[in-house]
């Protein structure tokens, strides 16, 4: 407690206090008696709260504080305080005569007379509203920058010029991996890399040379005027530091981002741009990137690529679904790549395409080890589930000097190549040789002639006779596609068939057969069957029944006026799927005939288990019969064998009237050949028909002879 002895005024010292309060006009200066009621008032006091001397003079003091701090007690606190200690200090909020209120220090002494009596307090009170309103103003920044900082998803850090922490956020320290302290001002860039580098596999001596490289680039950016931006991985993430550029002190802010999420994402959507969703082997263009880039190594030596594509896949994939297909796919990339060596690369290139591309110098004899291999390895059966399939392959092979070719010139060589093994049969590997260039450039003119004919309405239909051998009456008329080109003239269907039907186009044009086919027999009399072939690809579509259905409802063409002829080839791909096929179009009415018979190797099983309503025997055997004496055994043998089972034969390639004859008694039920018509176009069958009328028939002498005459 001070010594009261201390604050007791002299008459002189009063007279001197009075001038002094008087003389001040930036403080308010009163004397309060020992109840708090005011009893002198200076300028200053007039000017902070608008009261004069007469109107204040005898209020109680109480009267400057707000409602809640006089109903919490503080002026008489304020008193107590002064009373007890010998000064009061604090601040608050004070009000004026009008109403307002101020921001105030205050400072309360306790006043003594000479004799130790309590006189009053003294009480100075000043305006500091200003100061207070930028206090708040810079709390409130500090506040909001405290948040941004500690909620900022970016850490922070602001550097001096001398390369020292000024500040950071609690963000920074998380990404960093660090204690808060390790980032605490003061601490040096240095010290804070040297930290980081310390976690990482490195040597003291490959820490200080990261450390100083790092602070190299980070003051080469900060200096720039621009600033920059660097990456750094550590403990597993992935941040991208910016920096800015230095202030007029040398100092920089560093922000710090963690990208490890977006990297991954990145390398994700990198690495399926490169590669094959489903077998995860490079895909066309990395493959195509990594030739470039091995051309440009090579440095003269030799560059080797293999062109490899499935046989039968697509068969299985239409038989045993997508889902086995896919994984005959994930099996065959890897019996591939087990055949590599490492640096070599094996690429999916689309669909049942793959691509290898040989690194080291390999050899000719390498590379035809290496392609017998594949083969081998590719033809091996593949067990997936319950399902046992077979593919195999076909490989072409290009080499060059990577000084002597390009990418596109070596891909385009391996694909010549490929062609030309495929068409040697399948499963088989050729290398490129030149000229073949020449049978790639007709294969493409022979497509895009045949995509045209499509376009263009090229093809037509000639029809060929097929009469009872018993009856001598018209039975059926075989639809026959043809194609007359303006360039080419007219093409052998053995010239374009076979194409169309490698390169897809078969399921196209038999659709518009069938219709065209239909539709032209609408005028023919009520009992003549038109039969027409199928090509194997038409009929292995999922939707084939759909398609001959809709075909005949929009033609209005009966069901049992048509018949569908179908080779064993285009059934042994899956016999379970043709025969689920045969007997749906069966169920519809439609008459089913397996052609060339006797051509294949499971004749005598397809027999048994397919609804056939007819056989036809291959020309092969009836042109045999004047050469072979055991034609006609073998021709009475499948007679007997169509008997047995209810199924009519007809014996195709009828050109002499002894071979008429000879296959009549053998028991054929129709004949078909040049003896009775060569095929007709639509305008020439018609008179063919009126001339044969079924009811001007005569005998067989009377039949051949107008046939030949209509011929």
């Amino acid at each position: 407690m001070r010594d009261k002895s201390s604050y007791s005024l002299s008459s002189d010292a009063d007279a001197m206090f009075r001038l002094l309060v008087q003389s001040v006009t930036d403080y308010a200066i009163y004397m309060l008696a020992p109840d708090g009621t005011v009893i002198s008032w200076n300028a200053g006091a007039e000017r902070a709260k608008g009261y004069s001397a007469a109107e204040i003079v005898g209020q109680n003091f109480s009267n400057f504080y707000t409602a809640v701090d006089r109903a919490g007690g503080l002026p008489q606190r304020a008193l107590g305080i002064a009373l007890s200690d010998g000064k009061f200090e604090g601040q608050g909020w004070r009000i004026k005569k009008n109403g307002s209120r101020f921001w105030a220090t205050v400072v309360i002494e306790s006043v003594y007379s000479e004799s130790g009596q309590l006189i009053g307090f003294a009480k100075v009170t000043r305006d500091l509203s200003e100061h207070k309103r930028k206090a708040d103003e810079l709390r409130e920044t500090k506040d909001s920058l405290d948040l941004a900082l500690g909620n900022m998803s970016q850490g922070l850090i602001l550097f001096s010029g001398q390369e020292q922490v000024v500040l950071s956020n609690a963000r920074m320290a998380e990404l960093l991996g660090l204690p808060n302290e390790r980032l605490k001002r003061g601490v040096r860039i240095a010290e804070i890399l040297h930290d980081l580098y310390s976690a990482l596999d490195l040597t003291p001596g490959e820490i200080q040379i990261e450390v100083q490289h790092t602070i190299g680039q980070f003051r080469a950016m900060t200096a720039s005027g621009k600033g920059g931006q660097t990456e750094l991985k550590w403990g597993g993430r992935s941040c991208v530091l910016n920096h800015s550029a230095k202030t007029e002190d040398g100092s920089w802010v560093t922000t710090v981002e963690d990208v490890t999420e977006r990297r991954v994402i990145e390398d994700r959507i990198s690495h399926l741009a490169h590669h094959d969703a489903l077998t995860d082997l490079p895909n066309r263009m990395s493959f195509r990137n990594r030739l470039e880039s091995l051309i440009a190594e090579a440095s003269g030596g030799k560059v080797t690529v293999l062109y490899i594509d499935l046989d039968r896949f697509k068969p299985v994939n239409d038989t045993f679904g997508h889902t086995v297909g896919d994984a005959a796919l994930k099996i065959v990339s890897k019996r591939m790549q087990a055949q590599l060596r490492r640096r070599d690369i094996v690429a999916r290139l689309g669909g049942d395409e793959f691509a290898i591309l040989l690194f080291d110098n390999a050899s000719l004899e390498d590379v035809r080890v290496l392609a017998s291999r594949l083969l081998r390895e590719l033809s091996r059966v593949i067990c997936i589930g319950d399902f046992q399939i077979s593919l195999g392959a076909s490989i072409g092979i290009a080499m060059a000097s990577a000084g002597e070719t390009d990418p596109d010139i070596l891909l385009r060589n391996a694909d010549l190549a490929l062609y030309r093994a495929k068409a040697s049969g399948r499963g088989h590997y050729r290398f490129y040789e030149p000229g073949m260039e020449l049978v790639m450039q007709q294969r493409q003119d022979l497509e895009h002639d045949l995509r045209y004919a499509i376009y263009n309405n090229e093809f037509s239909i000639e029809y060929q006779p097929i009469v009872s051998s018993k009856s001598n009456r018209l039975s059926s008329i075989e639809a026959l596609l043809r194609w007359n080109n303006a360039r080419r003239g007219n093409v052998p269907p053995a010239d374009f068939i076979p194409f169309a039907e490698e390169i897809g186009l078969m399921p196209q044009i038999g659709d518009w057969v069938l219709r065209t086919a239909c539709r032209e027999a609408l005028n023919w009399p009520d009992h003549i069957v038109v039969s027409i072939n199928l090509s194997p690809t038409q009929f292995s579509l999922p939707n084939f029944v759909q398609s001959v259905t809709d075909s005949l409802i929009e033609v209005g063409f009966p069901p049992n006026r048509l018949e569908l002829e179908i080779t064993e080839t285009a059934m042994i791909r899956d016999i379970a799927a043709a025969g689920s096929t045969l007997s749906r179009i069966r169920a519809l009415g439609i008459l089913v005939a397996l052609d060339d018979f006797g051509t294949g190797y499971s004749s005598l099983s397809l027999l048994r288990t397919m609804p056939f309503t007819r056989i036809k025997i291959d020309r092969s055997f009836v042109q045999d019969l004047d050469r072979r004496a055991d034609a006609s055994t073998i021709i009475q043998a499948v007679v007997s064998m169509g008997m047995g089972i209810g199924v009519a034969v007809t014996a195709e390639g009828v050109e002499t009237e002894g071979q008429a004859e000879t296959l009549t008694n053998l028991g054929c039920d129709n004949l078909q050949g040049y003896l009775f018509s060569r095929p007709l176009q639509r305008t020439h069958l018609s008179e063919w028909i009126k001339n044969n009328s079924l009811s001007h028939a005569g005998q067989k002498e009377g039949f051949l002879k107008n046939s030949h005459q209509a011929m």
